[in-house]
């Protein structure tokens, strides 16, 4: 079996596990660098990966190795959740108004896609908080990072009381603002640091 990873090209004779290649992977890598997918023989295994190795592993012979370096990684994340914010962004006025009314069942449908975003994002500060590459307004997503928690956790106390009034408020009046607060981190990455890509 062949393991190419850029320039390096790795052949072992004798049959390797799952656990190896993932292994041999993760040291090609090192901490430079963020694991995309792999072609196996001229297929792209674009997620499941250790599945793919479990179920082709008798059978496979050359595994080519992509990856992003972190930074290019940190710029692709960032990228995606300003495409969520600004999705976002008209969205969450309309939700506001339909919790001081009366939610419906689209309303509600709504609010726990709205949670999902939220959660995302929290977790895409923390990611990128563990690597190796922040950006330079750092302290700016730990400020938005920490009033996002403790938003998430007025509208579990909301959410318990029933209270569709403040979960409206808490939209309207703390979660916009958030949102257009790591907007403005995000812009300031990128523009500084990253990069936008020329889809032209």
């Amino acid at each position: 079996m062949e393991i190419i990873f850029q320039q390096k090209k790795l052949k072992f004779d004798n049959k390797l596990l799952p656990e190896n290649i993932i292994q041999i992977i993760n040291e090609l890598l090192s901490k430079d660098y963020i694991f995309s997918y792999f072609i196996a023989d001229g297929i792209e295994v674009l997620e499941s990966h250790e599945d793919y190795l479990n179920q082709y592993i008798n059978e496979i012979g050359r595994i080519e190795v992509f990856a992003q370096t972190v930074i290019e990684f940190v710029n692709d994340i960032l990228l995606s959740a300003e495409d969520y914010i600004i999705r976002a962004n008209p969205e969450l006025g309309t939700l506001a108004e339909e919790f001081y009314d009366n939610p419906n069942s689209d309303s509600w449908s709504r609010f726990s896609q709205l949670l999902d975003g939220l959660q995302w994002l929290s977790d895409m500060i923390l990611l990128i908080g563990d690597s190796t590459v922040k950006p330079l307004n750092w302290g700016g997503y730990v400020k938005v990072s920490n009033e996002m928690q403790g938003i998430l956790k007025n509208l579990e106390e909301a959410l318990q009381n029933e209270d569709n009034v403040l979960i409206g408020d808490l939209i309207e009046y703390e979660i916009i603002e958030n949102f257009k607060a790591l907007g403005k981190e995000i812009q300031k990455s990128i523009d500084v640091e990253g990069r936008r890509y020329d889809l032209s």
